[in-house]
């Protein structure tokens, strides 16, 4: 089997060790860090309750208890701890336009190598993980569980799909799974305060993609990993070029001239899909299958 077209398990398995390079997710909490040494991004609280104690001057209000305090005919305050875990939710993009290469590894195994580190990188954390992997006809969902129970279903879903495309590829089955879709069915499973990581290269991103992922942000942090092969920099100045897509071939003469034009095209595509999500208040990662992937998610994660 080619590793440039589809990964298998010992693949999967062996990043287990590098995934230790990686950073934690954003606003996570580094495991053994003091309260207070790093600012939490964690929407809402972000607190756990821990006991009850008299109200002393100087005390929030907002925090007595009220029913405590009815009991015991005395003001008593909540004490809360602060939370050290935050759930980590995988979206990997495993479809047909994922499939696709002009040199190194295709989208879909950038992604689904790049859903396994950030899935060990849960492991090691011990926090809760869960997932949405999704192909052209279907998908699979993962509540957010310990990693010690999810772990193996999050890489096994990945891998399953990722092991498809190479069959489906001839057939180029139609579309009827979109990012769309596959939100609207994930957002009921994420729980709010965690950390999403979507991996595609958000060909399909529309107005219904970004409503949902706008509902999302107002409770979750989301990185988008944006998987994509640098073609339009590494286009010849001239030369014959063959195209296929979805049944259509095409030939063409590659001139100077027409090399800016494509260059510029998906430059200009990238961009404004950036914006898009930026505005969001989505962090952005744009991931360039040819290139260490480690190093790329040392810099974005």
């Amino acid at each position: 089997m080619d590793g440039a077209l589809q990964v298998d398990k010992k693949m999967l398995m062996a990043l287990a060790g590098a995934a230790r390079l990686l950073s934690n997710p954003p606003g996570q909490i580094p495991p053994g860090a003091l309260a207070g040494e790093r600012v939490s991004r964690q929407q809402g609280r972000g607190l756990n309750f821990d006991s009850l104690r008299r109200y002393q001057p100087g005390d929030d209000v907002r925090l007595i208890d009220w029913q405590a305090t009815a009991r015991l005919r005395a003001p008593w305050i909540r004490m809360y701890n602060e939370e050290r875990e935050r759930p980590v939710f995988l979206i990997v993009d495993q479809r047909l336009d994922m499939f696709f290469a002009t040199r190194g590894q295709t989208k879909s195994v950038a992604a689904a190598k790049i859903a396994a580190l950030l899935a060990w990188r849960s492991w090691h954390d011990g926090d809760r993980i869960g997932s949405a992997v999704f192909s052209d006809t279907e998908y699979s969902l993962q509540k957010c569980r310990s990693p010690a129970k999810n772990l193996p279903a999050v890489l096994d879903d990945v891998l399953t799909y990722n092991q498809q495309l190479p069959e489906r590829y001839p057939t180029e089955t139609s579309a009827s799974v979109s990012l769309s879709s596959v939100l609207q069915h994930a957002s009921r499973l994420i729980p709010s305060g965690a950390w999403v990581a979507l991996l595609s290269d958000f060909h399909d991103l529309d107005a219904g993609s970004e409503a949902l992922l706008a509902a999302l942000k107002r409770r979750c942090e989301i990185s988008a990993f944006v998987i994509l092969d640098d073609l339009h920099l590494t286009l010849p100045a001239q030369g014959n070029l063959a195209a296929r897509y979805q049944g259509h071939e095409a030939a063409f003469s590659l001139s100077p001239g027409l090399k800016d034009e494509i260059q510029q095209s998906i430059t200009v595509r990238l961009g404004q899909q950036k914006n898009r999500l930026t505005r969001l208040g989505i962090r952005v990662n744009h991931i360039v299958v040819a290139q260490d992937l480690i190093k790329q998610l040392q810099k974005g994660v």
